[in-house]
């Protein structure tokens, strides 16, 4: 412990991406807080203590918030979890509910139970300003292929609007999603509000990455989807991630599947900032995983 205590030391005096407590600004110069971390220090323990106290310091270094954001990390190899106090805390999801949304429709084509060419009837434009009203006009029917598709790579509202009334509406969405967890989620989670908390999306990747074959074409999408930004902004990985963002709402969860296989679920209410904050806390989870 001696180890990671001193190495933690030098992270905090290397220093890291700083927010002005005034203008509420982050810089960009590049986080490698982490690289210090040898592989001794991570043999000492394997309880990821050492990964969370480098994240905790780049929280209070940059005097950060931490009621305006959550986090869950696993390592998908020995299945530890870290996490930070509110991870049970509900959050706005924005666009994050279509990855549980999408996997319910996928265990159904996996299961027999409907085909991926099943036609969905494109019944009224719910929300507009998406792909799928340009490509396609009310009364039309989109194959169940397609409208998935479009509900991961394009985030598309009307999309996901069809997947959920045809599952019974939204809080019979949310009843059948809560399957993926094994925490008990509070009423507000079952509410007609759109909420979700980092420790759920924390198992919904796990289930995820435990089912990877089964779940290939929309780990697919997943990866084509945002392939430059969130989790993705500043390491080399192109993770398997499902973004969304509304106003001051910026969030991810996703799979990294390149070199040891993590998983990380951010949620914040920094607003724009929110992108840069969630890319650098994954830029630590990466550089210890694969130092």
């Amino acid at each position: 412990m001696k180890t990671v205590k001193l190495l933690l030391i030098l992270c905090l005096c290397m220093g890291c991406t700083r927010i002005d407590s005034k203008t509420q600004s982050i810089a960009t110069d590049e986080v490698n807080p982490v690289k210090v971390i040898q592989q001794e220090a991570k043999e000492e323990s394997d309880d990821l203590s050492a990964l969370k106290g480098v994240i905790d310091l780049y929280i209070s270094d940059n005097a950060l918030d931490t009621t305006q954001m959550s986090y869950a990390i696993q390592d998908l190899e020995t299945g530890v979890i870290i996490q930070s106090e509110n991870a049970s805390e509900n959050f706005v999801a924005a666009s994050v509910y279509k990855l549980p949304l999408c996997m319910l429709w996928y265990d159904k084509i996996n299961s027999g139970e409907v085909s991926k060419d099943e036609p969905i009837l494109f019944s009224a434009i719910e929300e507009s300003g998406g792909y799928l009203e340009q490509d396609y006009c009310v009364g039309q029917t989109i194959p169940l292929s397609e409208v998935l598709r479009y509900t991961i790579v394009y985030s598309d509202n009307n999309g996901a609007h069809l997947l959920f009334n045809n599952l019974g509406g939204w809080p019979e969405f949310k009843k059948q999603c809560a399957k993926y967890s094994s925490h008990e989620q509070n009423d507000e989670f079952y509410s007609y509000e759109n909420y979700l908390n980092a420790e759920y999306m924390c198992d919904v990747l796990k289930n995820l990455y435990d089912h990877k074959e089964t779940y290939s074409d929309l780990i697919g999408h997943l990866q084509s989807a945002i392939p430059d930004d969130f989790l993705n902004s500043n390491t080399p990985l192109n993770m398997a991630q499902k973004a969304g963002w509304l106003y001051e709402v910026q969030n991810a969860s996703g799979l990294s599947l390149d070199g040891h296989p993590y998983s990380i679920s951010v949620f914040t209410t920094y607003g724009e900032q929110g992108k840069t904050i969630m890319g650098n806390i994954n830029k630590i989870c990466f550089d210890y995983f694969n130092e």
